[in-house]
């Protein structure tokens, strides 16, 4: 049928005919119009909240960047080409020590020396659109909102490489819209300046992958291709470089090695990763099905990096302390920036760190402590303390990143030459101990380990002026591999008699109560508590060495005599204040009470570089200089950020430090360590001490001469060893020949650094006497003039004395030869009156003498060269009344018993006898008040007893008794009825033979 326009057109008109008949064309009409306008107005209201919205946003963005600065072409340029520039550090002669080691390794690598598969796994999952944005993809930024806000898997991340390179290089990592919104500024300014090449080849290289197969850290695609799959970049298959995209992610979590080196055991995570990016690729075009396929199949376990240790450099302690040092310094400079007090920051993390390991000891004590118990007990607030230690911790943090990523330039004091010397002579030392090995059990495994401990050593040298740290040994390089810890710096220990001069000789010479000549007790003594103190040798254990002077004390290192000295110390002031003055780090609450603290008894104990650095002190007249090591450091363009400055801490005066140095001298020279000179291949005014720790665990000798102070300890890492919960060992050096070991490695290393510089090993100046010191003879005891007394006694001294510091009161009444009495059971000295039978001869000291300088030794163990003893006597005021009379007397056959005089003064007892009861003679003398006794020769005739005082007054005579009574009113007949007990006896001696007091049969001076 053909088709006829006409006919279509009638039968139009018709329909229009129909709908306007029947009035359905002009609803229709009516109603369309309807819905234009409110379409209209729909419109009209979007278009409206449109603009509004967009204004608000606009605003709300304009806010949050309106204090971003505009940064300059060059300052973007720099962000993008600072791929983490290492530290620099230097030796004291402005040579290269090395790059400062990190975790953190990158190989840059041009773009064209990259594999494109990467790129192309790259930009299909980070940034698709990367060649065509401007730094900024609306799009990807809804997409990442809408998928963080609905909780689906982001596959594709919100932010392009530009953003991202951004956030890396030029913002932080703080998790804002206002950070947000600075980066999307910054994103598209970048665009502006830079092409796609260069925005590719810095993201590349700064990017972070996770860990390589040794456990450091890795950034970069060289590094992370070389790290992971142990091919370069350029040679990466797509399996590979689909793994090496998805890591940047999350790069730990998807990272195939542990923290510590080898595989994880569950790959699932990085693998599973690495197959979402590999559709991605096939998504895009990057690559073809088959070549998915393939790569699906990919085994990615047998192709990662065999293990391998991480590479140890030459310098293995000196780096890592420099670089904790170089830390520390810029965080404090850090916290300086910030507002924050820098040095308070840095004690309270020093404190907290203390008060936790002390923690852990009371917990292994037994006790059930927190540490909120501790630092309360310390007299500190936990909140304070734990926020700084805290906030110092992320000073910290943030410098250690300052330090891998700004290419500083760290001068040290560390002289090459020297410490290459030392470290070679620690290495080629053949004496130490075997190594200890043990096989043990893990009490929560059951797993069987070999623990291999070897012989350890740490050494610092020290330039006294200044506190420049010229060299140190942190351990023994070849045994590096089973201790990691530097024992210069880092090992705290107990340090034994090296102590005896810090906090015992030193501050009591400083406050007056000693000097080199006084004379000092190294006889049994018992404190409060039950202690009692030995001398410490392996042949000396309970041997006492009687009377003898502090510099004969010190430099045979006898222990009794130094914990006198400390007792005297904390009597008068608190002692460990010159620790702290001389830079103890590590001393806690519980050094303040126990008197073993003395002789190096500390609850934690102190380093190496702490122990001898307070040994500058002395060589310094008396002034603290606090060790250093880090001289300054610099930007990698010149600018100086830290540089070191010299500060003095007054301690003691020159006078106390030369007659400290005085009394070490002997040490060298007839002491503990003089087997040493002989050792040396050089000479110089040495002064020095040795130390040992208890039970033999460590070993010390420190000495110093008018340029340095060298000190070494000698050791074990651990004091005991565990298995299975249960104590298997205790670890101690060998008691025999510990000292010759510690004694030959100190004049190794003397000898070491003497041949590289033997002008500042043996210089040929010594220590100078300062004013106010003299040679004089004294009464050690008194530290006052001699008497004849004191020379019989056997206790003068001649040597140095501090003429500022001796006793301004004379103190010669306290100690002389002479008579004392018994008066109520205590010695007293007797009066010019007192009648000499009642009186026994000795060497008296005042009670306030004794309590000053002797309070705990029990005198009956002293014996000194004149007959009769040492002998306390107590101050007593006499009256001049005569003593009461005695009540009762009483005749036991040949004894002769009466009762007490009621008078406290009363010395001693006179019998008088008679043969007729009227003519009475004195045939004895009773000494002492408290003997109401006595034997008779015969019991024949008439007695009666008098009471005879302190003053030599008598009292009136007993009633008397006798086997024939008389009648007399004075004498009085004895009281028969009652007779008194026997309250004691005493065969007394007729006057002109009166007892004597032995005393105890001690040692001799």
């Amino acid at each position: 049928m053909s088709f006829e326009p006409s006919k279509w057109v009638t039968y139009f008109q018709n329909a229009v005919t129909w709908l306007k008949e029947k009035k359905i064309l002009k609803g229709f009409r009516i109603g369309s119009k309807v819905v234009w306008n409110l379409f209209l107005i729909f419109l009209s209201i979007l278009v409206i909240l449109g603009c509004f919205a967009f204004g608000l946003g606009a605003g709300y963005f304009a806010s949050l960047v309106k204090d971003q600065p505009v940064i300059s072409y060059e300052t973007m340029k720099k962000a993008m080409s600072d791929y983490s520039e290492t530290t620099t550090v230097y030796f004291a002669e402005k040579k290269v020590l090395g790059k400062l080691q990190t975790d953190l390794i990158r190989t840059v690598v041009p773009l064209e020396q990259v594999s494109p598969h990467f790129i192309d796994a790259l930009l299909s999952t980070e940034d698709e659109l990367f060649y065509e944005h401007h730094g900024v993809v609306p799009k990807a930024v809804f997409r990442a909102v809408f998928q963080e806000l609905t909780n689906r898997p982001i596959v594709t991340g919100g932010s392009t490489i530009t953003q991202q390179l951004v956030k890396n290089q030029i913002l932080t990592n703080e998790v804002s819209f206002k950070r947000k919104a600075r980066e999307i500024l910054l994103a598209m300014r970048l665009e502006n300046f830079f092409d796609k090449k260069d925005i590719l080849n810095a993201y590349i290289n700064i990017v972070p992958f996770g860990r390589n197969s040794a456990g450091q850290n890795v950034a970069g695609i060289e590094a992370a291709s070389q790290g992971i799959f142990g091919v370069s970049a350029k040679d990466l298959n797509i399996p590979q470089a689909a793994f090496l995209a998805g890591l940047p992610k999350n790069p730990f979590v998807y990272s195939p090695f542990k923290n510590e080196g080898g595989l994880k055991d569950d790959l699932s995570a990085g693998i599973e990763r690495a197959h979402v990016v590999l559709k991605r690729m096939l998504d895009t075009g990057a690559i073809t099905k088959a070549e998915y396929a393939d790569a699906m199949k990919y085994d990615y376990r047998s192709h990662f990096a065999k293990e391998h240790s991480k590479v140890l450099t030459q310098y293995p302690y000196l780096m890592t302390e420099v670089h904790q040092r170089a830390k520390e310094i810029l965080a404090q400079i850090l916290a300086s920036q910030n507002g924050y007090e820098a040095a308070r920051l840095k004690k309270d993390y020093e404190r907290f760190n203390n008060l936790s390991y002390l923690t852990n000891l009371l917990r292994n004590q037994g006790l059930h402590v927190t540490i909120q118990d501790t630092v309360q007990k310390a007299g500190y607030d936990y909140d304070t303390l734990k926020k700084n230690s805290e906030l110092f911790g992320e000073f910290l943090d943030n410098a250690n990143k300052q330090l891998e990523h700004n290419g500083y330039k760290i001068y040290t004091t560390i002289n090459k030459k020297i410490y290459d010397k030392m470290q070679e002579a620690a290495l080629q030392y053949k004496g130490y101990e075997p190594d200890k090995v043990y096989r043990v059990t893990n009490s929560k495994t059951g797993e069987k380990t070999t623990v291999r401990l070897p012989m350890e050593v740490g050494a610092m040298l020290i330039d006294n002026k200044t506190g420049a740290i010229i060299s140190f040994v942190g351990g023994r390089k070849d045994k590096y591999d089973y201790s990691q810890v530097n024992h210069a710096t880092q090992t705290i220990r107990q340090n034994g008699s090296t102590m005896k001069p810090l906090l015992d000789y030193g501050p009591a010479i400083e406050n007056g109560l000693i000097q080199p000549g006084t004379i000092l007790a190294d006889l049994p003594t018992t404190y409060p508590g039950n202690y009692e103190p030995h001398n410490y040798a392996s042949t000396d254990i309970g041997k006492y060495h009687g009377f003898e002077t502090a510099r004969k004390a010190l430099y045979e290192s006898h222990n009794v005599p130094a914990i006198q000295v400390y007792w005297m110390n904390k009597q008068k002031f608190q002692p460990l204040d010159y620790l702290e003055k001389m830079g103890f780090s590590t001393l806690v609450y519980p050094d303040n009470g126990p008197l073993p603290v003395g002789i190096g008894g500390l609850t934690l104990g102190v380093t190496v570089e702490e122990n001898t650095n307070a040994y500058t002190t002395f060589a310094n007249g008396g002034n603290f200089v606090d060790a250093y090591m880090i001289d300054r450091i610099e930007t990698n363009d010149g600018r100086v950020i830290y540089q070191h400055k010299t500060e003095k801490t007054h301690v003691f005066s020159p006078q106390t430090s030369y007659l400290v140095i005085d009394m070490l001298r002997d040490v060298l020279k007839r002491g503990t360590a003089a087997d040493i000179p002989g050792m040396l291949n050089f000479h110089a005014d040495w002064f020095g001490k040795t130390g040992t720790s208890q039970d033999w665990h460590d070993s010390w000798f420190i000495a110093a001469n008018p340029n340095i102070t060298l000190g070494v300890w000698t050791g074990f890492d651990q004091q005991a060893v565990y298995s299975n919960g249960q104590l298997l060992s205790r670890i101690q050096l060998d008691r025999n020949s510990y000292h010759r070991r510690t004694s030959a490695l100190w004049a190794s290393f003397a000898n070491a650094a003497y041949a590289v510089a033997p002008q500042l090993m043996a210089p040929t100046e010594k220590f100078s006497m300062p004013d106010g010191i003299v040679r004089k003879t004294i009464c050690g005891l008194t530290m006052g003039p001699v008497t004849d007394s004191c020379k019989n006694a056997g206790l003068v001294s001649t040597d140095l004395v501090n003429t500022k510091t001796l006793p301004k009161q004379d103190d010669t009444n306290a100690f002389a030869s002479g008579r004392y009495v018994i008066l109520n059971n205590k010695k007293v000295p007797a009066l010019p009156t007192t009648p000499e039978a009642f009186t026994i001869p000795g060497l008296l000291l005042s009670d306030d003498f004794i309590k000053t300088h002797f309070p705990y030794l029990n005198m009956k163990d002293i014996k000194s060269k004149i007959s009769g003893g040492v002998i306390p006597v107590a101050a007593y005021k006499a009256d001049d009344a005569a003593p009461k009379g005695i009540a009762k007397i009483h005749l036991n056959k040949n004894r002769l018993v009466w009762t007490r005089s009621s008078s406290d003064d009363v010395v001693g007892y006179r019998i008088y006898h008679s043969i007729n009861g009227k003519t009475f003679i004195k045939i004895k003398d009773v000494v002492g008040g408290s003997t109401l006794s006595s034997a008779l020769s015969h019991a024949k005739g008439y007695y009666y007893v008098t009471a005879v005082d302190i003053t030599g007054l008598e009292s009136p005579p007993s009633p008397t008794v006798g086997n024939l009574l008389v009648s007399s009113n004075n004498p009085k007949t004895g009281d028969t009825e009652n007779p008194p007990t026997d309250q004691g006896s005493d065969d007394g001696t007729d006057a002109n033979n009166p007892p004597t007091d032995t005393g105890y049969n001690g040692t001799s001076p």
